[in-house]
């Protein structure tokens, strides 16, 4: 019980950190046209703003994670922080559009250090029977920011310009890396032999399937998502009024599916919850084309879509961190990177399918998407069947227990 009372205070100190790289993440979608504006540049030039922002992260994740592994947690957190905030102040100062690219490739360095590290560090932190639980704390900062970071920032940028959107952030990262420097006690994962060592954990054929699995399901949901606008104007009969209330209840309702999802994974098991939360993914997908001309099933479909979506996070994360705690890090690292990389492979997919289907193309988003859930499904099924290596003769039998201690 002592382990359990030591790690409650540091988890919402970990999920507002994760709350800051969810606005930071997102927001910018919202900003674009006074980012053009401002910078003197063209709308889709100013897109590779966000581009690059989650191509980095897709990048960097795995690579970071692993050269950072043996580092204490409080240290990477702490450093990933002061990146971000740096970015970030760097971006509200950009005097031009590559400077600004610049900028944000270095916030997404610092970011794709953090939400690993965060999880790695909440997991270390808890007992096995509520570590999904504790997860889902730090993911929920994630999923609050769609709720309140991104419309917040977004007011923020029409009233006082786009650059006071960035400031913000500047002093959230910079007020994060205090408090996890001040009240994160140090955590230090089992340490592995070298890098070699840490690195072959994503070769275990469980690992590509589970990070597949995430690439899978992320594209088919950001399909329809990352066109979401038009995808749902006929209900909202093109109000953003209207639009901006169907993407708070999505956000509203992802917060409560990353709860769900953590503590069901601690009640049953992380495999049955992945396998009903993506099967109910594909079916709101599914069924956006008929949901979408109505604003009560447009609603109800965007509340079912964010529970389904953030209820894969806690047990992807919760599998990937018991393959090899030694390489926690790393692994969940390559989740996040798959994640981002979904994100955009969506963007850009989707554009293909809306370019080549005339009409009907934001009615086949929502198909499309189903079917790459349905290939999640199969890659998450072939996965939990999939047998683990054979470890080499004279390998530890059981890696000792992930340990927090005082700093």
């Amino acid at each position: 019980m002592a382990r359990t009372r030591s790690v409650l205070p540091v988890l919402p100190l970990l999920a507002v950190g994760a709350f800051a790289i969810g606005t930071d993440t997102f927001v910018v979608a919202g900003v674009l046209p006074e980012v053009a504006d401002g910078l003197d540049s063209g709308l889709a030039d100013v897109g590779w703003v966000s581009t690059a922002f989650a191509l980095t992260y897709a990048v960097l994740a795995p690579v970071l994670g692993a050269l950072t592994g043996r580092a204490g947690r409080r240290t990477v957190l702490v450093v990933s922080l002061v990146v971000f905030a740096l970015g970030n102040a760097a971006s509200a100062l950009a005097p031009s559009l590559g400077a600004l690219l610049a900028a944000r490739v270095a916030t997404a360095a610092g970011a794709a250090l953090y939400i690993p590290a965060a999880s790695a560090s909440a997991a270390a932190l808890s007992p096995p029977e509520r570590r999904g639980r504790a997860m889902a704390v730090v993911l929920g900062g994630l999923s609050a920011a769609t709720v309140a970071g991104v419309p917040f920032g977004t007011w923020l940028a029409a009233d006082l310009g786009w650059r006071s959107t960035f400031w913000l952030l500047a002093g959230l990262g910079v007020a994060c890396a205090a408090a996890c420097a001040g009240g994160l006690p140090e955590v230090r994962l089992p340490a592995a032999p070298g890098l070699a060592a840490r690195l072959a954990p994503a070769r275990d054929p469980r690992v590509l399937f589970a990070v597949l699995t995430t690439l899978l399901f992320m594209t088919g949901g950001y399909l329809a998502l990352t066109y979401i606008g038009a995808v749902l104007a006929p209900a909202t009969d093109g109000s953003g009024t209207t639009l901006a209330l169907l993407l708070l209840v999505f956000g509203v309702l992802a917060v409560v599916g990353t709860v769900l999802g953590g503590r069901a994974t601690d009640r049953w098991g992380p495999t049955p919850v992945l396998l009903a939360s993506v099967a109910g993914l594909g079916a709101v997908l599914a069924a956006l084309p008929s949901s979408r001309d109505g604003m009560l099933t447009a609603a109800v479909a965007m509340g079912a879509w964010g529970v389904t979506a953030m209820a894969t996070q806690p047990p992807q994360q919760h599998r990937l961190f018991a393959i090899a705690p030694t390489s926690g890090p790393l692994l969940l690292s390559l989740n996040s990177s798959a994640t981002f990389a979904g994100i955009s492979l969506g963007g850009f997919l989707g554009g293909r399918v809306i370019a080549h289907s005339g009409a009907d193309g934001l009615d086949a988003l929502g198909p499309y998407g189903a079917g790459l859930a349905a290939l999640a499904l199969v890659t998450a099924l072939i996965g939990v069947r999939v047998k683990a290596p054979e470890r080499p003769a004279g390998a530890a039998k059981r890696a000792p227990r992930p340990a927090g201690r005082a700093g």
